[in-house]
């Protein structure tokens, strides 16, 4: 079991992470911090928005319903 100590850094608290396995948490990487009712702290990879760099319109799809008559009680 991996165990780490927080401490006090200014106006912060800071945990460190601990090397697991031999694999090292890049420095300077952001995260979601998400902390639960039970006293528990997730940090979540904080991702490039994916849609950032597309083109208006690219995911658009074409109402293919549009011309299909009300048959029965469907809420228009």
């Amino acid at each position: 079991m991996l165990t780490t100590r927080s401490r006090k850094n200014g106006n912060s608290i800071v945990v460190t992470l601990p090397i697991f396995n031999g694999v090292k948490q890049e420095p300077d990487k952001e995260y979601i911090v998400v902390y639960g009712e039970d006293d528990t702290i997730t940090l979540i990879p904080k991702l490039e928005d994916p849609f950032a760099h597309v083109e208006n319109g690219a995911y658009y799809q074409e109402d293919v319903w549009e011309e299909m008559p009300a048959v029965g009680n469907e809420v228009l």
